[in-house]
């Protein structure tokens, strides 16, 4: 059986970890990444604790709350796209992963072409950013940042090898139609 295929004791190994990366996900996009995109006094007290772990613990530069720093509006803007276009896919994505849909490879392509470009960005900031943070520190956000490149950008190459299977059988089928 192919790699991303449902075998019968359930989802490939693939299709585990991109249901779980989706599923996981929304709490991370509801309790986490939405913070900085509201003022503190309209976000409730646990959340701004988890908000505190990263920004103090972590030093998790893009994570700050109320900042006025012109140089992270374009990370703000990301978090506005995960809340508004990203989240709704999640469930999305967690159904069709779930249920084995083999209409699920086009939208994941799309969705992991679009994270992975959009983590260049923060991946690079991290690296190479004037953000004061030491080189240990860089290393551990990269780490706690890295998986959201990497989840997504092999979705990209699983989701595209089988819609280009998929078009390839469409165009089979149709010669000898």
């Amino acid at each position: 059986m192919s790699q991303v295929s449902r075998s019968s004791q359930g989802l490939s190994f693939l299709d585990q970890l991109y249901f779980g990366y989706f599923v996981s996900h929304i709490p991370i996009t509801l309790l986490v990444d939405v913070v900085p995109l509201f003022p503190s006094e309209r976000i409730p007290s646990f959340m701004l604790g988890l908000n505190r772990f990263l920004t103090e613990q972590l030093n998790d530069p893009f994570m700050i709350i109320g900042t006025t720093r012109s140089d992270m509006t374009w990370f703000r803007s990301l978090l506005a796209c995960e809340l508004v276009f990203q989240l709704p896919f999640f469930f999305y994505a967690a159904y069709a992963i779930w249920n084995g849909s083999s209409k699920r490879h086009a939208p994941l392509l799309v969705y992991g072409a679009h994270v992975s470009t959009t983590m260049v960005p923060v991946l690079g900031m991290l690296a190479f950013g004037d953000i004061g943070r030491t080189f240990n520190q860089r290393l551990m956000l990269a780490g706690l940042y890295l998986p959201y490149l990497l989840i997504p950008l092999s979705m990209v190459i699983v989701s595209f090898k089988q819609c280009a299977k998929a078009i390839a059988e469409t165009q089979a089928k149709k010669k000898f139609d």
